[in-house]
């Protein structure tokens, strides 16, 4: 099996799902291996991402992961034509990656072996400002993220869970949803399938790299990434961990407009007594002492109110729920749910969002014994789709887009 630029499957007719990431290079590859792994690397050594995250309003990392020892630098500019462009240069970190995926032989498989995480600080950057980047290994390979907005500035973000676009075919998706280009994007767990089976990290990457390259990609840990041994370790840590401040590897908080996002690891307990439960309440309290506080979001993957066919965590609800009452949290997102709901609690809104391709879910399952959560339920639709979300001078507006730009729900929060 011989990977393109993207990662993708070459047969004897060239590019196979994910072609688009061979689009100008031939689908080329170069020869040798990760650490002897028999994949055969791409000349420029890039084989997944680039992707942004842990951003502040002067600052970004850009991540991609390598197949060999290759250039771990990049140019810069402000998106919109305004001044020069800016160089910055990186580091790569060998790892040895012990997961192996070769279920099938028509999907591309993902092998153990040495690969080498590239990671590259962008620094000294204008506040409330985007920009485009290009790495020097492979110019094709490109993204955009923002800086930190001022308090009550105006931006898009958005958000998505559950993707499985091998499964879903929800590559269309991003299409009709990433207009206009978010400055960053929320996932809320589940970020990829082995489950699925027609789904390996090497068929994953060149489907959803519109999605990363949109803007900074903030995801969340879901079951899904602990499906193999050491997939937790050799995936989701390696290539997305630390992604936000002020918390851990999978756990963190970040702000930008004076909306501030907590992201919690829902596979962890995160209710009265815990240590993440701990640590969540004092990030809150903190949050909404800040200066230009406006409102926060909090996200993870299994949710707190549900009457889809899985399980919801009443226990952690009631643990929370006074300290988003006291410390400003007006809205709360998971995934899980292959769906879209709305719940509205008083001043909190619930939304479960796993739309993103894995196999839909039934969402009345639990009509009857989840009397209270279906009298809050102000929306439900088995779909496919992501959420587009503005932060705007008096509000939070939000909008549930599927695959072909219908729109499927929209709300708004208000904001001080």
């Amino acid at each position: 099996m011989v990977l393109g630029l993207g990662g993708a499957a070459l047969g004897a007719g060239g590019c196979s799902k994910g072609e688009s990431a061979c689009e100008g290079a031939a689908c080329g590859v170069g020869t040798g291996g990760a650490g002897g792994a028999g994949i055969d690397c791409p000349a420029s050594g890039v084989l997944r991402g680039p992707w942004a995250l842990r951003f502040d309003a002067t600052s970004a990392v850009v991540r991609w992961d390598a197949c060999r020892p290759s250039p771990a630098s990049l140019v810069v500019s402000p998106e919109d034509g305004s001044g020069g462009s800016l160089a910055f240069d990186g580091v790569q970190t060998p790892s040895e990656v012990l997961t192996s995926y070769t279920v099938i032989a028509s999907v591309p498989p993902d092998l153990p072996g040495t690969y080498y995480l590239t990671e590259v600080a962008v620094t000294g950057l204008e506040p409330s400002r985007c920009y485009h980047y290009a790495l020097d290994a492979d110019a094709t390979r490109t993204g955009r993220f923002c800086t930190a907005r001022p308090s009550g500035a105006s931006y898009d973000f958005y958000a998505v869970g559950d993707t499985n676009p091998a499964l879903g075919n929800t590559d269309t998706l991003y299409e009709q949803t990433l207009t206009p280009a978010p400055d960053f994007a929320l996932h809320l767990g589940d970020i990829q399938y082995y489950a699925s089976v027609f789904e390996s990290y090497a068929v994953w990457f060149p489907l959803i790299q519109p999605l990363l390259s949109a803007g900074s990609f903030m995801p969340i840990v879901g079951n899904h990434e602990l499906e193999l041994p050491h997939e937790y370790e050799d995936y989701y840590l390696r290539l997305w961990g630390g992604a936000g401040f002020d918390g851990t590897l999978d756990h963190f908080r970040f702000q930008s407009g004076g909306v501030w996002f907590v992201g919690v690891n829902s596979e962890e307990e995160f209710g009265a007594g815990s240590p993440q439960g701990a640590w969540l309440e004092a990030e809150l309290a903190d949050a909404f002492a800040q200066v230009g506080h406006r409102l926060t979001v909090v996200y993870f993957h299994r949710p707190l109110m549900t009457i889809a066919d899985v399980s919801q965590n009443v226990t952690t609800r009631d643990f929370v729920r006074p300290l988003f009452a006291q410390y400003g949290v007006k809205l709360v997102l998971a995934g899980h749910v292959h769906g879209y709901e709305r719940f509205v609690d008083g001043d909190l809104t619930y939304v479960t969002s796993g739309g993103g391709g894995a196999a839909l879910h039934d969402l009345d399952v639990h009509l009857a014994d989840r009397p209270m959560e279906a009298a809050l339920r102000q929306a439900a639709v088995k779909d496919y789709h992501a959420l587009r979300l503005h932060v705007g001078a008096g509000s939070l507006d939000v909008e549930a887009v599927g695959t072909t730009g219908t729109l499927l729900d929209t709300f708004s929060i208000a904001l001080p």
